[in-house]
């Protein structure tokens, strides 16, 4: 994956008004008879070749899917490079799917508050977290966010997501605080996004995962 500059967990994709990641209308994993009730979605590593069609997707559950044709999406960017996605698809006969869309997920690559030049403080402003866990094949933790936003004045105010490490945590036993600033966002209307923290990069066997929501103060404890 491309993530060998990113040594600050914050990113410069703007959209829909949120830093880092892209805001997905359809519940992921929802369930009925509705307009895609058929359709299945996975969170997955996507990776395009040279000309920036998805070449192959590997799922978390450890499965690789094979598309019926292949897929470019304008957000991919960058060729021979692995991407995180929420993958809506068809199954088609064959063992092959018919590829719905690509979302991008947000990769939050831990970092120390101290190291990183481009935040002045460490900000906690509250958010709701709907749902973490850990992907099957312990790639990853994955996270599902709900954001209060709105339009503001200023276009340059973004909500802005983070992961930093606590330096003082216990040796074996890695401590993180999801970094999140509302970025002069009105609380209007919910917006939902999802992240992943890759656990290659996580130094220890066991990490915690602390925000600050709505509900009050959340804490999260995961062994790989």
């Amino acid at each position: 994956m491309d993530t060998s500059k990113m040594k600050a967990a914050i990113l410069s994709t703007i959209l829909m008004g949120v830093t880092l990641v892209t805001a997905c209308s359809i519940d992921a994993y929802e369930k009925g008879d509705g307009e895609y009730s058929l359709m299945t979605a996975e969170m997955v590593d996507a990776t395009v070749g040279s000309d920036k069609y998805v070449t192959t997707v590997d799922t978390d559950e450890g499965e690789r899917l094979m598309l019926n044709a292949p897929v470019k999406t304008k957000w991919m960017e960058k060729g021979d490079t692995t991407y995180r996605a929420l993958l809506y698809y068809n199954a088609m006969e064959g063992g092959k799917i018919e590829a719905i869309s690509f979302n991008k997920v947000g990769v939050l690559i831990p970092a120390n508050e101290k190291n990183n030049g481009k935040i002045d403080s460490l900000k906690t402003d509250p958010l709701y977290v709907e749902s973490i866990w850990m992907s099957k094949n312990k790639k990853y933790v994955n996270m599902r966010l709900r954001l209060l936003t709105g339009a503001a004045d200023d276009e340059k105010a973004v909500h802005t997501l983070g992961l930093f490490r606590d330096t003082t945590a216990n040796h074996g036993h890695e401590h993180f605080t999801l970094y999140h600033h509302q970025g002069s966002r009105p609380e209007y209307y919910s917006t939902t996004v999802f992240v992943s923290i890759p656990l290659a990069k996580v130094q220890t066997d066991t990490l915690t995962i602390v925000a600050n929501t709505y509900d009050g103060p959340f804490s999260r404890t995961f062994i790989k």
